[in-house]
């Protein structure tokens, strides 16, 4: 059984299975019934050292660096075989027949040593050399194998006195590792000569030069909110982020914002690739539950009034409406259905915040922004006038207009003739028979709307002379405080209207009268003595006008 050191690598790297100081690295405890072996150590002695061949490559000796014991590893020759003194951290499980599938099961171990020092005398009667090697692993339960996550080695050469050694590990990889495995070899040459003896005591594992990484304590974090973790920043050095719970690496950057529960772990590597640790876990409490809010009501400048909708609520739960960042009403408890905010006429930024009593969180819904805007811009009302019979009649139309606004054409008050979406210039609403024509603008999207300043009368020759041939009687004339009118038409209906001398409009009413009574107007007293005019509009079909004068 002849096995170098680079085979005991090889054996490491393929096997293995922790916190703190190696176990017995002084050597000190030599239980008995181990198979003359330290405690925590195993060695070939359970093979060679019964009967009939009591070949003991390993013994406890009194030449020790400090204490009462060391370990004395010697390379011995039995039937021909050259035997290495050998000695592993934990369990050794030899395969006689096939070596190559010996076992070294390390111990546990968590740490992230930087180095693996000790004490050792060698001698040898030839040119050989002892060595020792460390491996740090972690259990891959995914392939079920061991995954490598340092390893270190040296040789040691020929020494009459104890000397001091120590060496670096390499590190492969930045997760945690679950065991340690330390193998001693006497012999670690390709030519190993019996009679060498390494006699080593005192192990000991060195952290200086690990990245020292502090990044907090475990945190609570509220739903929409997020923290921070900073690991410092060091040229030269690398940064891992992970999450533990899904191993997802999250980012290369010094620091790392979260907002989600789980547990967090940064390693920073020096430009050794010596890892340092540190996690943290992020809860995340709890919250009352985000509803829904819409806005519903009249959008327009002059007149604004709009009601904020929660679509849903949690008893328990208060619930106010904030405007631009204050508050905006007062709290309404939650009642397990939608709420509503009654009656606010300020544009500005809107949102509905939730709190429950013993709850460290609360909600916020989305943002509304409200926005009021202006009524359409007042034009006038063009065309109107006479024709005659036979003829299509006469255009009506708007002295402007402006785009996203509808205008609507009306017909005495009343029947909606056309529509007109808005150009930016004066629109024409074509030609138009016997009515008077009002125009009335709306805005496409929030709907405020606007009478148009002024009316087109339109009518046919022949009905005006009709009208003005005697046909309606309107006395007294001038009057004094009311005045009648009465027709030997026909029944008649319609509307009409008293206008000054200034454009100003003083009545505006239905009316209708039967063949041979009178209509009789308002009490009109409060009016200033002057000129008149009365302009009415027959559903008949037809128009009147005519002057009166108020008198005292």
């Amino acid at each position: 059984m002849r096995l170098t050191l680079i085979t005991v690598i090889v054996f490491l790297f393929n096997t293995l299975y922790g916190q703190g100081d190696i176990p017995n690295g002084d050597f000190e405890s030599w239980p008995p019934g181990n198979n003359n072996n330290p405690e925590f150590w195993d060695s070939p002695n359970s093979l060679t050292g019964g009967f009939p061949i009591f070949l003991f490559t390993v013994e406890q000796t009194t030449d020790s660096h400090t204490g009462q014991y060391a370990a004395s590893l010697t390379t011995s020759t039995f039937l021909g075989q050259t035997i290495p003194g050998l000695l592993s951290l934990g369990t050794l499980i030899i395969d006689v027949v096939d070596p190559e599938n010996t076992e070294f099961i390390g111990v546990p171990f968590s740490d992230r040593p930087a180095q693996l020092g000790g004490y050792y005398k060698y001698s040898s009667p030839g040119d050989d050399f002892g060595g020792i090697g460390i491996l740090l692993s972690r259990y891959n339960e995914v392939t079920a194998q061991r995954d490598s996550i340092a390893f270190g080695l040296t040789v040691l050469m020929e020494e009459d006195e104890y000397t001091a050694f120590s060496f670096p590990l390499q590190y492969f990889s930045y997760q945690q590792p679950d065991s340690i495995n330390i193998v001693i070899l006497s012999s670690a040459s390709p030519m190993i000569v019996s009679g060498s003896n390494l006699i080593i005591d005192d192990l000991f594992l060195d952290y200086e030069g690990t990245p020292v990484v502090d990044i907090g304590g475990d945190v609570s974090i509220c739903p929409g909110e997020s923290h921070t973790f900073d690991a410092g920043y060091e040229q030269g050095y690398t940064y891992t982020w992970i999450n533990l719970e899904t191993g997802e690496v999250l980012s290369n950057d010094n620091t790392l914002t979260v907002s989600e529960a789980g547990v967090f772990q940064v390693i920073v590597q020096n430009q050794q690739g010596l890892p340092g640790f540190d996690s943290a876990e992020v809860f995340m409490l709890d919250a009352p539950q985000i509803f829904g809010l819409t806005v519903e009501g009249s959008f327009c400048e002059d007149d604004p009034l709009v009601d904020f909708i929660l679509d849903g609520s949690e008893s328990g739960v208060q619930y106010t409406l904030w405007h631009n960042g204050a508050q905006a009403s007062e709290a309404i408890n939650g009642t397990g259905d939608a709420l509503v905010f009654e009656g606010y006429d300020m544009p500005g930024e809107y949102f509905v915040l939730a709190e429950e009593a013993g709850l460290a969180c609360h909600s916020e819904t989305d943002e509304l922004n409200v926005v009021f805007v202006p009524h359409p811009q007042v034009f006038e009302v063009t065309g109107g006038g006479t024709f005659s019979p036979g003829e299509a009649g006469v255009e009506v139309g708007l002295s402007g207009s402006e785009t996203n606004v509808i205008y609507f054409l009306y017909r005495n008050t009343e029947e909606l003739v056309t529509q007109k979406t808005g150009t930016g210039q004066p629109l024409s609403f074509g030609l138009q028979t016997e009515g008077l024509y009002t125009v009335e603008a709306v805005n496409a999207t929030w709907h405020c709307s606007q009478a148009m300043e002024g009316e087109a009368l339109v009518d046919t020759e022949t009905s005006l002379a009709e009208m003005v041939a005697g046909s309606l009687n309107i006395y007294p004339n001038p009057f004094t405080d009311r005045f009648m009118i009465q027709s030997s038409l026909g029944d008649l209906s319609g509307k009409i209207r008293l206008v000054d001398s200034s454009g100003a409009v003083h009545l505006h009413d239905p009316f209708s009268m039967r063949s041979g009574e009178a209509w009789t107007s308002p009490d009109l007293s409060h009016l200033q003595p002057g000129i008149y005019i009365i302009q009415m509009v027959f559903d008949q079909g037809g128009s009147h006008a005519e002057i009166l004068l108020l008198s005292r």
